[in-house]
């Protein structure tokens, strides 16, 4: 989606990794992240060291993990409760206007770490450079950084909003039409002031976008092939108002998959 954008203050980081890499948009001011409460998760146990070292001082889209970890609870207090449809994740704001390199971004060692003054941790990154931030207190303490093993763009990072699925890899349309709604009441919580969130605030969804990992995959509707716009490897499927409102249809995903995101509509 948009980027999500923040000022970030000096300081002084550990030596410990290897900047390289090529890689999309979300905006989000230091003064818009959200007072950081403790979160009612269990939190990632801090101090192990990642399988890499970190050699290099900074990344120009390194980032403040308070104020990052700020927006990302904000945004998530905003889901509607469970059984929900949708879930909030950040994805790396890549520097690169590669698309298809971009959502085949698949590192071989690590591609997010939070880094403090006394220890790093690795982030698990899916396919395509989407994450969730843990909730990490020593990182609160020490004011540690998020970093990239990846160049990307200065202090900012996107927002995208995943689909649930069965296992065996289907959405029923009406869920389809739920995520949709579902994201209206994220952002309907916005609040205007927040204006490093507005382009979330003001986002339209158009419809979901599925990212495979074979040429010959496709997305179904009732078993038969649909017209879909077709990115490198992933395919775009409008949202049909009409097919929605019957709410018998259902969607199918063939072929390896990676994820299936909402597709905010251009322009």
């Amino acid at each position: 989606m948009k980027h999500i954008f923040q000022a970030l203050t000096g300081r002084r980081i550990p030596a410990l990794l290897a900047l390289l890499a090529a890689l999309g948009s979300a905006h989000a001011a230091a003064q818009d992240a959200a007072p950081l409460d403790t979160p009612a998760v269990t939190e990632a146990p801090a101090g192990a060291q990642s399988p890499v070292k970190i050699n290099a001082g900074k990344n120009a889209g390194d980032l403040s993990y308070k104020s990052f970890f700020g927006i990302q609870s904000l945004l998530q207090s905003f889901q509607p409760p469970e059984p929900r449809v949708i879930d909030f994740t950040y994805r790396l704001s890549f520097k690169e206007p590669d698309g298809a390199a971009n959502d085949a971004y698949n590192p071989e060692t690590w591609g997010v770490a939070i880094v403090g003054d006394t220890f790093d941790q690795v982030v698990p990154v899916g396919r395509g450079g989407y994450f969730v931030l843990p909730y990490l207190a020593q990182a609160v303490q020490e004011s540690a950084t998020v970093m990239f093993n990846a160049q990307t763009k200065w202090r900012s990072l996107n927002v995208a909003f995943k689909l649930r699925l069965s296992p065996e890899q289907t959405l029923a349309y009406a869920d389809f039409a739920k995520a949709i709604d579902e994201f209206k009441i994220v952002q309907n919580q916005v609040p205007w002031y927040r204006l490093g969130l507005r382009e979330i605030r003001n986002a339209s969804i158009a419809g979901l976008r599925a990212c495979f990992r074979s040429a010959d995959a496709r997305i179904e509707i009732d078993g038969v092939p649909a017209a879909t716009r077709v990115e490198g490897l992933c395919h775009v499927l409008p949202f049909d108002p009409a097919r929605a409102a019957t709410g018998a249809a259902t969607i199918g995903f063939v072929g390896p998959l990676d994820n299936v995101t909402l597709d905010e509509k251009k322009g």
